[in-house]
């Protein structure tokens, strides 16, 4: 990436493509519209870059296919759950980006989600489908929030009854997105789709899908991030030789996972920005002064989401700071596009714990702080 960035420093101007997109948004008003999506670098956010009434153009530069999500702060985006600041978001409305991407967008401001989307083929299949969703997408909000809005007591029998509603249309759903990503693996949809499918899959078949994508989608970042789903998975099941790796600790110092073994391990994925992670702290250091003397060692893989080194380093080592971390502790930030350990762990949730015995084997991984639990996994390997 670095390279083809570099390269692109020397090209002339019209040579470097950008994404265009012309959204006509009735009602749109003055309320801020930002089109982000998530790369190898981070989280991203384009903002418009010309309006006229209420036409708004947007365009911008990626190196690969990625999703953009399109965030409104028009009232309609989202439903007052409790007055005073409790929202419950709309359904999102997403495009396909490319290099080449030139699409026109028409919709409403109220119900943005439903905007028609047209321009090139990638995005032309990911309209029909949702066309094709949308009176079940409409049904699943409309019952979403009618069941926030029943609130007292003697409402539960009817919020359940909505809840099994709710339950049958997602189903419904969840089969239409299959189909689509079974007749359609050269599409990049359908890696969106697989990506926001995993648990509606059993491990077989969700390999088995994404191995008949197209190679060229596996390579993205998103095709990657699914792919780490898949291999994650198996390189953290019980009795997996855990995946080795070199990161620099807190003191600037490489770290190296192996040079560990013969003791008991317990990887803590989490990050300064994760308040679950940050409140585990005080328990993680009960659990450290218990077993600490009986073989265990703590790993923190922190991985920041600050877009830039530097920044990254500062929030991570100031949480070390105000955490009172006395364990070994890495960031996943350094060197990151190359090995990402949240990738390659599959990790899919902050915090995340593994626990290795002394040969590097995964004994056993929660998702969550752990609590009680982790207790309980600890006390039967190591003892009281």
């Amino acid at each position: 990436m670095a390279g083809s960035m570099l390269l692109a420093a020397f090209l002339p101007a019209t040579a470097q493509k950008k994404y265009k997109i012309t959204a006509h948004i009735k009602g749109q008003d003055d309320y801020r519209l930002t089109l982000s999506y998530v790369t190898a670098s981070g989280h991203m956010a384009d903002t418009v870059i010309a309006r006229n009434g209420d036409q708004f153009i947007f365009s911008g530069q990626v190196q690969e296919p990625v999703v953009g999500t399109f965030l409104s702060r028009h009232p309609a985006s989202k439903f007052e759950m409790v007055k005073g600041g409790m929202f419950m978001p709309a359904p999102n409305l997403e495009i396909l980006l490319t290099e080449n991407t030139d699409v026109t967008i028409t919709g409403d401001a109220t119900e943005l989600y439903k905007a028609v989307v047209k321009g090139d083929k990638a995005n032309e299949e990911l309209n029909a489908l949702r066309q094709r969703e949308m009176p079940l997408v409409s049904k699943v909000w409309e019952l979403r929030k009618k069941s926030a809005a029943m609130r007292k007591p003697e409402d539960s029998t009817a919020r359940k009854a909505l809840t099994v509603e709710m339950a049958a249309a997602n189903e419904q759903l969840t089969v239409m997105r299959k189909q689509f990503v079974a007749k359609h693996p050269n599409s990049f949809v359908s890696v969106m789709l697989l990506v926001r499918l995993q648990g509606d899959y059993d491990a077989v078949a969700y390999e088995q899908a994404y191995n008949k994508l197209s190679d060229t989608y596996k390579n993205t970042y998103l095709g990657r991030y699914l792919g780490s789903r898949i291999s994650g998975a198996k390189a953290t099941s019980e009795g997996a030789t855990a995946i080795n790796f070199t990161k620099k600790d807190n003191y600037g110092q490489p770290f190296t996972l192996s040079s560990l073994k013969g003791k008991y391990v317990l990887l803590d994925f989490w990050g300064s920005w994760c308040g679950p992670c940050r409140a585990s702290h005080p328990h993680l250091k009960e659990v450290y002064a218990k077993y600490k003397d009986k073989g265990l060692e703590i790993v923190g893989v922190a991985d920041e989401k600050a877009n830039n080194l530097e920044d990254a380093k500062k929030a991570w080592l100031k949480a070390i700071s105000d955490d009172g971390i006395g364990w070994i502790q890495v960031l996943n930030n350094y060197e990151k596009a190359s090995a990402d350990l949240a990738m390659a762990y599959g990790i899919t949730g902050f915090p995340t714990k593994i626990l290795l015995d002394k040969d590097g084997k995964v004994l056993f991984k929660l998702v969550g702080s752990g609590g009680d639990e982790l207790d309980q996994k600890l006390k039967a390997v190591l003892g009281n």
